[in-house]
């Protein structure tokens, strides 16, 4: 199963992750949003790290805007909302993308049946879909068929322990796993996503 790690901002989530062998790490390029960071910080945490692809993180950003830090940054995907750019994301050939999605999004399917030919892995935060007292999603059945037709990387805040069932239900191509600030340089726990791997068991 594949594993992003999103929202990198520090050299020892990079590493952490790293050393977990996740397949892609994101950071966000984007200036003046939350969790920016500046590219000349990723570059040289990128300097330290080996294994995982890097992705560039945008959300408000033009198809110019992106295209030029793919290649100045030398990124090996990109990652932009399903909803943005229009409908002609032809302007993408030849990068990889990931686009993200919620999923309570009401015009779900449409978007990742039309975004699809364009796109190498959806993330999809289903969150905003978990029943919060069984931590379940709703119309299973539809999730899995979901996560069979299309390349889905699944994105949920919720407790390790209702990780593996959703997994289980909806056998995605992968997982996002979020990143965050240091207690201080260098210093951080990893506790939480440590139960996140081991109830994956990985």
């Amino acid at each position: 199963m594949l594993i992003k790690a999103s929202g990198i901002t520090n050299l020892t989530d990079a590493r952490y992750f790293a050393a977990k062998e996740v397949d892609f790490l994101g950071f966000n390029l984007e200036e003046n949003t939350e969790g920016y960071l500046d590219p000349m910080h990723m570059k040289a945490i990128r300097e330290w790290v080996e294994g995982p692809k890097v992705v560039g993180e945008f959300t408000h950003a033009s198809t110019h805007y992106v295209r030029e830090a793919a290649a100045f940054f030398n990124l090996d995907a990109v990652q932009v909302p399903a909803t943005s750019h229009g409908t002609d994301w032809s302007v993408f050939e030849g990068l990889p993308v990931i686009a993200t999605l919620k999923g309570e999004t009401p015009d779900l399917d449409r978007l990742l049946q039309e975004k699809s030919p364009f796109v190498q892995y959806f993330l999809i935060d289903i969150t905003g879909v978990i029943d919060p007292e069984t931590g379940t999603v709703p119309q299973p059945d539809t999730w899995k068929k979901r996560c069979a037709t299309y390349p889905v990387l699944v994105r949920a805040h919720t407790s390790a322990e209702r990780w593996s069932g959703l997994i289980e239900t909806l056998q995605p191509a992968g997982i996002d796993l979020t990143g965050g600030e240091e207690e201080r340089v260098g210093v951080k726990s990893f506790d939480e996503i440590e139960e996140i791997f081991e109830a994956l068991g990985m």
